[in-house]
């Protein structure tokens, strides 16, 4: 039964993440136009990915019952908040913008995580540890795609990178399943479509 509490609580969470914005003064002007404008949808992606990252791990939250894995997905979800503002600050710095989509992505991420967070313990680790192992993926590839100049965009995103592989870790430590070929699939797709339009939109 939905608890109407619970369910504008999660409302109220949306908004402070969809409306999260530079907290920078500073802007960057060290790199030439063409670089910016390059730094500027690599860090909208990757901005674009913690707001996913937000929603998911909150659906998963407001479905669970079991105790322990809801007070784990929360911490991470906590910590993933942090990699949000650093990505929004950044894009401040670049005179950038967020996705036009975002608030698409966040409502698609979270109706998807209260799904996983149905499922069994060990599935809902499964899916814990493949976001992960796929966003550490990510994380390389758009890492290549900065210009060598954007030192500061490349050092958030392996700093991001650190907590991604701890998460990962330990989701794995915990006994997580891994998904069906399928369902690996399906996230990759959909991350790969999601990325494309941010990168532009």
């Amino acid at each position: 039964m939905l608890n109407m509490d619970n369910f504008l609580k999660e409302i109220d969470y949306a908004l402070e993440v969809l409306e999260n914005h530079s907290n920078s003064s500073s802007k960057d002007e060290k790199l030439s136009a063409d670089e910016k404008k390059q730094s500027q949808r690599v860090m909208r992606v990757n901005h674009m990915g913690e707001v996913c990252a937000q929603a998911l791990y909150r659906g998963q939250a407001f479905t669970t019952d079991e105790t322990s894995t809801k007070e784990l997905i929360l911490k991470m979800c906590s910590e993933e908040r942090d990699h949000l503002g650093m990505c929004g600050d950044r894009i401040g710095e670049l005179s950038g913008r967020t996705s036009y989509f975002n608030v698409l992505w966040y409502a698609s991420s979270f109706m998807l995580g209260a799904y996983v967070g149905r499922l069994t313990k060990e599935k809902s680790l499964g899916f814990i540890f493949e976001t992960e192992e796929q966003v550490e993926k990510h994380l390389d590839q758009y890492t290549d795609k900065l210009p060598k100049n954007d030192k500061k965009s490349r050092d958030i995103l392996l700093e991001i990178k650190k907590d991604e592989t701890k998460h990962k870790e330990t989701a794995r430590e915990l006994g997580s399943t891994k998904l069906s070929d399928q369902t690996r699939n399906f996230m990759s797709l959909s991350s790969r479509v999601m990325k494309k339009v941010s990168f532009y939109f």
